[in-house]
């Protein structure tokens, strides 16, 4: 006899109902991925329900975590059928619009939701996803804050409301966000990687640190976790246990690009050239996305004398970031070697336009000029470099200006 059964007859025989059981028994089987079974669990929990939805409600959160929108809108909806007044049926629906991007069909079931359960804080915790989805980020923060007076504790609430402030660099109000997510849920392995990661950006590394090393204690099995724990320790100068964690992020999550290049990066700083080459092809091979991989791999290219395949892993490069301005000096730098002096103008004074600063545009425009004989704007360059204070790039291109003059007399 399944070690469910038993349980189940028992409350039959009490004359209790077996709903709560059959729930447990579905949860638990969900948890150990007998999918299957455990949709069969929650069909015979909704086939004792009468004024409840459990049941249905189970089965389409089931199908909305096994990629199945279609199927759990119509377990939500047979909810709402049998329980009209069911605010979490509304919330299941918005949940499985917003997987399908109807954000209309979205908020108008939320909104219901809402009227149904005022101080329930998931309405207002979707709607804010559904914001943020949709690049609402100031009305996402609002919502995700609606979430929180209704529910102090509500981690992920926290956690997102920080994803935003991330993402728009407000590094001191993000931390904030995220050490509010960490104080309702200390473990939280996913809130306590997003604090350290702010850290890292903020440059407080001993205190990314300590977090990050929390981090992995509370799960092992967390591959961003080990990712920057590797980060803090690398900017901490702990090099070969940067190394390790790299390594650990690897093993748990094989399309971690980033994970390379990082190693990439440390043989290549121990003269390892070879494993750094390989490590940053490994890069872009697992993930085709990973835009500091195909730099790192075209620069070292380009350093090998690997020209052609520098100009393929360019051209990768810049479609995945259109916008890269270091693949942009490096192709100019690639145009200049190949003496294509007016395809490398192009390109750099592009990247000058949007970034001034750029002494190492500067440099290689400097030379585009001159390849071009136009000595007075090679000189405008050298000026840039010498006001920038870069003697080392002013005074190279000083000499090429000067043989240049040399030539001509």
């Amino acid at each position: 006899m399944s070690k469910w059964c038993l349980p189940v007859l028992l409350l039959f025989c009490l004359g209790c109902s077996p709903v709560p059981e059959l729930i447990r028994q579905g949860d638990g089987l969900a948890a150990e991925k007998k999918y299957k079974d455990a949709l069969i669990a929650y069909a015979e929990a909704d086939s004792h329900e009468t004024d409840t939805c459990q049941g249905l409600l189970r089965a389409g959160d089931l199908q909305l975590k096994l990629g199945r929108p279609g199927i759990a809108l119509k377990a939500f909806e047979q909810a709402l059928e049998k329980v009209p007044e069911s605010s979490a049926a509304y919330v299941g629906i918005a949940r499985t619009y917003l997987v399908k991007k109807v954000y209309s069909m979205a908020i108008q079931a939320l909104d219901k939701a809402a009227k149904l359960a005022p101080e329930d804080a998931e309405p207002w915790f979707t709607k804010g996803m559904i914001l943020k989805d949709q690049g609402k980020n100031a009305e996402a923060v609002v919502a995700f804050e609606n979430a929180i007076r209704r529910n102090t504790i509500h981690t992920q609430a926290h956690i997102k409301r920080g994803d935003i402030f991330f993402s728009e660099g407000e590094l001191k109000k993000a931390i904030k966000a995220y050490t509010l997510a960490v104080a309702s849920e200390p473990n939280n392995s996913e809130a306590l990687v997003q604090v350290g990661r702010t850290y890292l950006l903020a440059k407080q590394y001993k205190r990314a640190l300590r977090t990050l090393q929390k981090a992995v204690s509370v799960n092992r099995r967390n591959a961003w976790a080990q990712f920057y724990l590797g980060e803090a320790q690398y900017y901490n100068k702990m090099t070969d246990k940067a190394v390790m964690s790299y390594q650990s992020a690897l093993r748990l999550d094989r399309k971690l690009g980033m994970a390379y290049v990082r190693l990439g990066q440390i043989y290549e700083s121990n003269l390892m050239r070879d494993r750094a080459y390989d490590a940053f092809q490994r890069s872009v091979k697992v993930d085709p996305n990973c835009l500091e991989g195909y730099l790192n791999l075209a620069r070292v290219q380009l350093d090998r004398g690997q020209k052609r395949d520098a100009s393929r892993t360019l051209q990768k490069a810049l479609n995945v970031g259109a916008e890269c301005l270091p693949c942009r000096v490096l192709l100019g730098r690639l145009h200049l070697e190949r003496r294509k002096y007016k395809a490398a103008l192009n390109v750099l004074e592009l990247v000058i336009q949007k970034d001034y600063q750029n002494n190492e545009a500067h440099f290689y425009l400097g030379q585009a000029y001159l390849g071009l004989g136009m000595i007075a704007k090679a000189t405008a360059e050298y000026n840039a470099l010498a006001l920038a204070n870069d003697e080392d790039r002013a005074n190279a291109l000083l000499q090429l200006i000067n043989d240049k003059k040399s030539r001509r007399r």
